[in-house]
């Protein structure tokens, strides 16, 4: 085996040895494994990886349900190679669901119930096992407009969040600051120390790890839990 060989093959060991660290890492921070289901191509993955990082760290497991993945994620699993009974495994294990950008279509077989289609099915049973279920859209939820394909989005929205599910746009730019993170870090106060508001917005709940705690106090940053008043 010559060097050539043998400097690719280090390479290799080396990236997976980073990819596996990095895994029990994200395990560390968020024990509870948010599962982000990519249903369809994303339209804004910087806007979507943003707020993922700002909700949950580096604790959350993207599922591509395509076989393209604009998220550019090294931790990202592929459904076709997982297979159903490994994702049933993952969903039932996991604390929140995360659906990104569904096709119109699927958003209305959930909000109706019908779970035919794996994916749809893996959704409704999310909500029915009362899981964090959460849609994260890539547009404003439109206004009821009668005799329009708008009437049925609309609707399929309304039901879902009467079902408990949280619907939020992702790809506006703010939408980090305006979705409260259910996971603070270190970086996040650090990062809130460097603003104006010096304030992070946090879900109830939420998790603040010991070094973040330490930050907290050191530099003077205020918490704002959603449905909350402010409190440091």
């Amino acid at each position: 085996m010559n060097q050539e060989w043998i400097h690719k093959l280090t390479e290799l060991i080396v990236a997976e040895v980073v990819r596996r660290v990095a895994l029990l890492e994200r395990q560390k921070q968020h024990p509870e494994e948010v599962l982000v289901l990519l249903a369809a191509p994303v339209a804004y993955p910087k806007e979507l990886k943003a707020l993922l990082k700002k909700q949950f760290g580096e604790g959350y497991i993207p599922v591509s349900f395509t076989e393209r993945n604009e998220l550019e994620d090294e931790m990202t699993l592929f459904a076709a190679k997982l297979g159903e009974n490994d994702l049933m495994e993952r969903a039932t294990k996991a604390k929140t669901i995360i659906l990104v950008a569904p096709r119109l279509e699927l958003l209305g077989q959930i909000a109706n119930g019908e779970d035919k289609d794996f994916l749809a099915y893996l959704a409704v049973r999310s909500v029915l096992w009362k899981k964090d279920v959460r849609l994260y859209l890539d547009f404003d939820p439109p206004r009821f407009r009668r005799n329009t394909f708008l009437e049925g989005v609309a609707s399929s929205i309304e039901t879902l969040r009467q079902m408990g599910v949280t619907v939020s746009p992702y790809y506006t730019g703010d939408a980090a600051a305006r979705i409260g993170a259910s996971l603070i870090t270190e970086a996040d106060v650090l990062a809130a120390a460097q603003s104006e508001q010096k304030t992070l917005r946090a879900c109830v709940g939420a998790i603040i790890t010991p070094a973040a705690r330490d930050a907290l106090l050191a530099n003077d940053i205020v918490v704002q839990y959603e449905g909350e008043t402010v409190c440091s």
